[in-house]
């Protein structure tokens, strides 16, 4: 067994929080992409992996060592939270994964530490800490590994059985959920290929042009690679359909960089209405911009602008698309990561550019047009708190139907949260 993917896991999960990166970096890591395949797999399971329980981790590592964890050497605490988790949850044998992390501190020049990292695991191996009992947040933070004030706040809202449950959820693998381009193939046709070389996925129910496939490495598929498809999450898809948009003309997305929701709302209206994608960040418009090109989606006009000041806009929308930026506390599944970067006194912040967005998106909204605001968190700082502000402050908005939420109850995508919202 090489060391070669545990020391790229390691150094990315150090980097990680030292430089402040985004686990999106992985598939861009130059490291990462060196490995064949098979060690690809395995550097972003263990990435994954750790991240989505590094509290529980960390509770281990803290039992058995006489040094506080804040006192640790950062690639020593990566190395023991790796190695842990292979021991804990993956079928690798006790003395490789052993073995591999004494090795790998040699890797990282910290040989020093090697009979330190020895000691731990095999102390482990002996006899493994036990976990605080009972409903407790912290009890419930360390058994399902999120930050205790995040499961404080679950329990204060939705009770011990439903923050277990949504613990749970957050700590499951996301379903691998595509959109099928129907710019460039269609469902049937899309459906056919793959039955044809015996790949199982299955269609959703409800959702257009959306199935889920049952095969690992699947961005390396022909169709993949050839834009057929793209990887968009159920609920993420959801909120491009809670509005009718076929009986109007002049559409917008507001904040719509990586572009999914805008290429969901291409394919639903009328050839002649016009979509305006615009986003703040001229870097991520341009990735939009080319990625609906690479993928053929047609009629899209790219607009650099940001929304919290004065729209650049001379005629008004009747629909608008508000998906805006957030803590992103929805999407632990795809990015576990979240948990350990954002903190409780985030949250006010998010508030106020939220609550500003959407009073600059709704300026630009004519008499009887429809806005969705959309975010990808759990938290009411986020999500009800800002349409309150907002409703209470603009007599010409009105709330339309309920709030669309799809957590705490099961829900096999993301957790979001959409409202909508009518120019009255």
């Amino acid at each position: 067994m090489s060391t070669q993917p545990r020391a790229v896991a390691v150094r990315f999960l150090r980097d990680l929080f030292k430089h402040h990166h985004h686990l999106d970096f992985l598939s861009q890591d130059s490291d990462f992409l060196d490995l064949d395949e098979r060690n690809r797999r395995l550097v972003t399971e263990l990435v994954y992996g750790v991240l989505r329980n590094r509290r529980l981790l960390d509770h281990h590592i803290g039992e058995l060592s006489r040094t506080p964890i804040e006192r640790l050497d950062e690639s020593i605490l990566w190395v023991l939270r790796l190695a842990l988790y292979e021991i804990d949850f993956l079928r690798i044998p006790d003395h490789a994964a052993v073995h591999q992390a004494v090795e790998l501190c040699r890797q990282f020049r910290k040989a020093s530490a090697a009979g330190f990292v020895n000691a731990i695991l095999r102390s482990f191996l002996r006899e493994k800490p036990t976990l605080p009992e009972g409903a407790s947040a912290r009890a419930l933070a360390v058994r399902f590994s999120h930050p205790e004030w995040l499961v404080q706040r679950y329990l204060t809202r939705y009770g011990a059985e439903q923050t277990e449950d949504l613990l749970q959820r957050n700590n499951e693998p996301p379903v691998p959920a595509l959109w099928v381009n129907i710019f460039k193939t269609d469902l049937q046709s899309f459906c056919r290929q793959l039955e044809t070389e015996e790949i199982a996925y299955q269609v959703h129910p409800r959702l257009p042009n959306c199935i889920t496939v049952d095969a690992a490495g699947f961005t390396q598929h022909r169709a993949y690679k050839e834009g057929l498809c793209f990887f968009m999450d159920v609920a993420s898809q959801e909120i491009a359909y809670l509005a009718e948009v076929r009986n109007h003309r002049r559409l917008a997305d507001f904040c719509c960089a990586p572009g999914g929701k805008s290429f969901l709302l291409a394919s639903q209206k009328e050839k002649d209405a016009q979509l305006c994608c615009c986003d703040s960040s001229f870097a991520r418009l341009k990735e939009t911009r080319n990625r609906a090109q690479f993928l053929q989606v047609p009629d899209l006009n790219f607009i650099h602008a940001d929304l919290t000041s004065t729209p650049p806009f001379r005629e008004l929308f009747d629909f608008v698309l508000l998906d805006v930026s957030c803590s992103g506390l929805g999407t632990l599944r795809s990015n576990p990561d979240i948990r350990w970067k954002i903190r409780e006194g985030d949250l006010s912040r998010f508030h106020s550019k939220q609550v500003s967005l959407l009073q600059s998106g709704f300026s630009v909204l004519c008499p009887g047009g429809v806005l969705t605001y959309s975010t990808c968190s759990t938290e009411p700082e986020e999500n009800e708190e800002v349409i309150e502000e907002f409703l209470g402050e603009e007599p010409d908005a009105a709330l339309i139907g309920d709030f669309h939420r799809t957590y705490p109850a099961p829900h096999p995508g993301d957790c979001f949260f959409a409202a909508r919202i009518r120019h009255v």
